[in-house]
């Protein structure tokens, strides 16, 4: 990466650099050679006080003399490698012995600067040591921004299904479950329900006279009447319960573990929210609509599949109907 150099010495001056030195005199010469560098110094006068600073800092860059009393700054180096092997660390020293330089490589020290300390050496290693820092500050970055990219296309996926397995299972009008989604978990519950001996019970739910709402007041008012007649069913069912718009102005509801006193229940809440109801048109005209509702149940003990029980919602459904709508039918033909 060919960074310029008046962009790595912006990045310089905001590093946090860690100076450790015990000679009074060489902490006053360096301290200032690193100031006109950078505006974040911190000094510490040995290696042990020099790691307890490292550890309770945030630091980007350590520059230490290498001879000191209580701990070298060899010893202090690779305790820092130890704890932050990314850290890179500066070692400054007046010796040239080659144990010194064998213990610098063994510990990956990242430079060696001998004393006196010369401000255009600084100045390169400077350089040296932020050019490393900068690129992998740059691609830590780079793959931030590519995690998050990554992150948000997934999101995007996640909803682009979410939004396709409604499309594809939910009415566009009410919100409810269609035909198809029916279709798919009726069987499951009824295996569930057989499995755990539990009974299923269904209601069939038609509105009275729908056509005459649709030629009366347009297609429009008989939307919004099934728009709210959904809400009323959702409201008025438990979270387990399935409502399902069948076809046009019929619907139906899955209830699992619910007998037929239970179904019978929920379907007269029903029916009473929904006579209750009032739509309010632009001219002031108040719609109102009853519903008849067909009620079948099964134990589960006998086989039975699950067209068989929606027939035989659908047969107490019209004996509702038949009898003068507005009304809740059990499929044994008894009327409550």
């Amino acid at each position: 990466m060919n960074i310029p150099l008046n962009q790595l010495f912006k990045f310089i001056r905001k590093l946090n650099i860690l100076y450790v030195e015990d000679n009074a005199d060489a902490k006053v010469v360096v301290g200032d050679l690193l100031e006109f560098f950078s505006d974040n110094i911190v000094i510490a006068k040995n290696g042990v006080e020099g790691l307890e600073k490292f550890d309770s800092g945030d630091f980007d860059l350590v520059i230490s003399d290498i001879k000191m009393p209580k701990m070298s700054g060899v010893e202090m180096a690779r305790l820092i490698k130890q704890k932050s092997p990314t850290t890179p660390i500066i070692i400054l020293t007046a010796h040239q012995e080659t144990d010194y330089l064998l213990d610098c490589i063994k510990y990956s020290v990242d430079g060696y600067l001998l004393k006196p300390i010369n401000i255009n050496k600084l100045e390169e290693i400077l350089l040296k040591v932020a050019e490393k820092l900068y690129c992998d500050w740059k691609n830590d970055e780079y793959e931030a921004h590519l995690e998050e990219l990554v992150k948000a296309r997934t999101q995007e996926l996640e909803l682009a299904q979410e939004a396709l397995v409604d499309m594809a299972n939910k009415d566009p009008l009410t919100g409810l479950y269609n035909r198809r989604y029916f279709n798919e978990i009726s069987s499951t519950l009824l295996q569930l329900a057989r499995r755990n001996a539990k009974p299923l019970s269904v209601l069939m739910l038609d509105i009275d006279r729908f056509k005459v709402i649709n030629d009366n007041y347009g297609h429009l008012v008989g939307d919004e009447v099934i728009k709210q007649l959904s809400l009323i069913f959702l409201e008025n069912t438990r979270d387990s319960d399935i409502v399902v718009r069948f076809g046009g102005e019929e619907f139906l509801i899955l209830l699992p573990d619910a007998s037929i006193n239970d179904a019978a229940k929920i379907a007269k809440k029903i029916k009473q929210h929904v006579e209750n109801n009032e739509l309010i048109i632009e001219d002031g005209t108040v719609v109102k609509c009853t519903i008849s509702i067909g009620i079948a149940s099964c134990d589960c003990v006998n086989d039975i599949v699950i067209d068989d029980l929606v027939h035989r919602s659908d047969v107490a459904l019209y004996d509702a109907k038949r009898s003068g709508r507005n009304k809740v039918v059990k499929y044994e033909k008894e009327f409550i």
